[in-house]
């Protein structure tokens, strides 16, 4: 696979959730700045690569959940953007051409995983979406080389 391109607005959408997050958490510096250490080895969210923003952003996430500021099932009823509901058909059509076994939305938050260090779909920036539909759409493209 090539390599990932992050694209600046990837990178600033991803440094504003974390520091939304922060807040949200509401964790003074030292304990965000410690926790980021632990889980990174940085303490600058802005010396983070792609990697590690994901990583970072999956811990706070994690985090959020655990005191119950965001639920899994707010989440899975949030309305899905025009990305979102073309990424699921592109899973569809994977499916269809029995390029992937299993065609449920725990299967497609896998590979999103895989692709991204993302656990869920609706998680994804838009240049993370981006990324992964280019990915379904070339991996589609390559069932008729076979």
């Amino acid at each position: 696979m090539g390599a990932v391109v992050d694209r600046e607005g990837g990178r600033r959408a991803d440094l504003a959730a974390i520091h939304i997050a922060k807040k949200a958490l509401g964790w003074d510096e030292d304990t965000y700045r410690d926790v980021m250490f632990t889980v990174t080895c940085f303490k600058s969210a802005g010396k983070l690569d792609f990697a590690g923003r994901k990583r970072f952003m999956a811990h706070l996430q994690a985090c959020m959940l655990q005191q119950g500021l965001v639920t899994k099932a707010k989440a899975a009823r949030a309305p899905w953007s025009p990305s979102q509901r073309r990424l699921w058909s592109l899973w569809q059509q994977l499916a269809d051409a029995k390029l992937v076994t299993t065609r449920d939305r725990k299967a497609l938050d896998a590979w999103v995983h895989r692709q991204t260090g993302v656990d869920r779909l609706e998680w994804l920036n838009e240049a993370q979406l981006d990324l992964v539909i280019t990915s379904a759409k070339q991996w589609l493209s390559r069932k008729g080389e076979a």
